[in-house]
Protein backbone atom coordinates (compact mmCIF):
# COMPACT_ATOMS: atom_id res chain seq x y z
CA UNK A 1 0.00 0.00 0.00
CA UNK A 2 2.78 2.41 0.96
CA UNK A 3 4.67 1.61 -2.23
CA UNK A 4 1.58 2.33 -4.35
CA UNK A 5 1.11 5.69 -2.62
CA UNK A 6 4.77 6.53 -3.18
CA UNK A 7 4.42 5.54 -6.82
CA UNK A 8 1.51 7.99 -7.28
CA UNK A 9 3.38 10.84 -5.55
CA UNK A 10 6.49 10.22 -7.62
CA UNK A 11 4.51 10.00 -10.85
CA UNK A 12 2.75 13.32 -10.21
CA UNK A 13 6.01 15.07 -9.36
CA UNK A 14 7.78 13.60 -12.39
CA UNK A 15 4.97 14.72 -14.69
CA UNK A 16 5.19 18.29 -13.33
CA UNK A 17 8.98 18.21 -13.57
CA UNK A 18 8.75 17.05 -17.19
CA UNK A 19 6.45 20.00 -18.00
CA UNK A 20 8.97 22.37 -16.46
CA UNK A 21 11.86 20.77 -18.31
CA UNK A 22 9.98 21.20 -21.58
CA UNK A 23 9.48 24.88 -20.78
CA UNK A 24 13.13 25.23 -19.75
CA UNK A 25 14.20 23.69 -23.06
CA UNK A 26 12.21 26.36 -24.91
CA UNK A 27 14.88 28.88 -23.84
CA UNK A 28 17.27 27.30 -26.36
CA UNK A 29 15.99 29.77 -28.96
CA UNK A 30 18.23 32.35 -27.31
CA UNK A 31 21.53 32.52 -29.16
CA UNK A 32 24.37 34.12 -27.17
CA UNK A 33 25.86 35.53 -30.37
CA UNK A 34 22.61 37.03 -31.69
CA UNK A 35 21.32 39.95 -29.58
CA UNK A 36 17.99 39.97 -31.44
CA UNK A 37 17.20 36.57 -29.83
CA UNK A 38 17.84 37.84 -26.31
CA UNK A 39 14.50 37.94 -24.55
CA UNK A 40 14.36 39.11 -20.94
CA UNK A 41 10.82 37.74 -20.50
CA UNK A 42 12.05 34.28 -21.50
CA UNK A 43 14.94 34.58 -19.05
CA UNK A 44 12.65 35.59 -16.18
CA UNK A 45 10.38 32.66 -17.03
CA UNK A 46 13.45 30.41 -16.99
CA UNK A 47 14.29 31.63 -13.47
CA UNK A 48 10.77 30.83 -12.28
CA UNK A 49 10.79 27.40 -13.92
CA UNK A 50 14.16 26.55 -12.38
CA UNK A 51 12.98 27.63 -8.91
CA UNK A 52 9.83 25.53 -9.26
CA UNK A 53 11.87 22.54 -10.47
CA UNK A 54 14.05 22.81 -7.37
CA UNK A 55 11.00 22.87 -5.10
CA UNK A 56 9.80 19.66 -6.72
CA UNK A 57 13.18 17.99 -6.28
CA UNK A 58 14.10 19.18 -2.78
CA UNK A 59 12.44 18.54 0.57
CA UNK A 60 10.49 21.40 2.12
CA UNK A 61 11.77 21.87 5.64
CA UNK A 62 10.52 23.83 8.64
CA UNK A 63 13.06 26.60 9.23
CA UNK A 64 14.76 26.31 12.62
CA UNK A 65 13.11 22.98 13.48
CA UNK A 66 15.09 19.75 13.76
CA UNK A 67 14.30 16.12 14.49
CA UNK A 68 15.90 14.04 17.26
CA UNK A 69 18.98 13.43 15.10
CA UNK A 70 19.56 17.11 14.33
CA UNK A 71 18.27 16.86 10.79
CA UNK A 72 15.92 19.59 9.49
CA UNK A 73 12.27 18.77 10.11
CA UNK A 74 10.67 17.86 6.77
CA UNK A 75 7.34 19.43 5.96
CA UNK A 76 7.00 17.81 2.53
CA UNK A 77 9.27 15.32 0.82
CA UNK A 78 10.80 16.27 -2.48
CA UNK A 79 11.15 14.00 -5.46
CA UNK A 80 14.71 12.98 -4.56
CA UNK A 81 13.65 11.74 -1.12
CA UNK A 82 10.55 10.03 -2.47
CA UNK A 83 12.60 8.10 -5.03
CA UNK A 84 15.11 7.10 -2.34
CA UNK A 85 12.24 5.90 -0.16
CA UNK A 86 10.68 4.02 -3.07
CA UNK A 87 13.90 2.15 -3.80
CA UNK A 88 14.51 1.36 -0.14
CA UNK A 89 10.98 -0.13 0.00
CA UNK A 90 11.90 -2.34 -2.96
CA UNK A 91 14.98 -3.65 -1.16
CA UNK A 92 13.00 -4.74 1.89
Amino acid sequence: MLKKSLHRKITRKLEKLQELIDQINDIQVIDPTEPETWDSDALYKLVENLKEALTILEDKTVPGKYDDWGEPLILAEGLCSLVDEYHSEEEE
